[in-house]
């Protein structure tokens, strides 16, 4: 029975895993609401932050705009399409956690991402955001 206990232990930090990554936007923009209410396009400043791939494929990103941890609940692409593009097979589609209209993508063979903050002006707030850049794995 020790040595049960010892093979649960050593192996629930591989269950358990985060791969941590440090992502910087490499370009955003987007339609930010002016003193009229009317949307212009508009440029963002670039934004970094710390992101963690979860051992359950979700993802964890401290998120700068709100200054807090946000879940992002992911799914793969469907086998059949990783069968006709190979590419697609290290990519994650994510959802916000409580599905505020903001998606998050990410390829984790290049690093690459593409987030979008979709919800401004669908609850009339101020900015519709996309942004697009990259993560290295620390």
């Amino acid at each position: 029975m020790k040595y049960l206990g010892f093979i649960w232990l050593v192996m629930s930090g591989y269950v358990m895993a985060e791969d941590v990554y440090y992502c910087s936007d490499n370009n955003s923009a987007g339609l930010l609401k002016n003193e009229e209410g009317q949307y212009k396009q508009a440029n963002f400043h670039a934004k970094k932050f710390k992101m963690k791939l979860q051992g359950d494929g979700n993802i964890v990103i401290a998120d700068p705009g709100i200054g807090r941890d946000a879940l992002f609940i992911c799914s793969a692409v469907s086998p059949d399409l990783q069968d006709e593009s190979p590419e697609y097979k290290h990519h994650k589609s994510c959802v916000k956690e409580h599905y505020t209209g903001h998606h998050f993508n990410f390829n984790v063979d290049n690093g690459r991402y593409v987030w979008l903050k979709g919800s401004g002006y669908v609850f009339n707030t101020n900015a519709v955001v996309l942004s697009i850049g990259t993560c290295t794995k620390f």
